[in-house]
């Protein structure tokens, strides 16, 4: 359904982005994270089953740089994966 919400809201390439776009991809965004919280907190034990752990982690990891970089999703939101985004952070360090 999210998939399908964000495909009706970009698909028309031939209309320039509205003026509420910032906070229309910031709602997506929003929701893709809650999404992976999701996933972490349900489902985590089926991806590690699949050994699939690592591009979870990794594809999560990029979206989480990216919206902290921008600034798109406020910290509050993120408490729920908080331990788990520092943890993947610092292993940059």
């Amino acid at each position: 359904m999210l998939c399908a919400q964000v495909h009706r809201l970009l698909d028309d390439l031939g209309v320039p982005f509205p003026k509420n776009f910032m906070s229309v991809a910031k709602t997506i965004l929003k929701r893709l994270f809650r999404v992976y919280a999701h996933i972490y907190h349900q489902h985590f034990d089926s991806v590690m089953q699949l050994q699939e752990e690592a591009h979870l982690n990794t594809s999560f990891k990029h979206f989480i740089f990216f919206v902290q970089e921008f600034n798109l999703i406020d910290r509050r939101e993120l408490a729920p994966l908080q331990d788990l985004i520092e943890k993947l952070g610092s292993k940059d360090r």
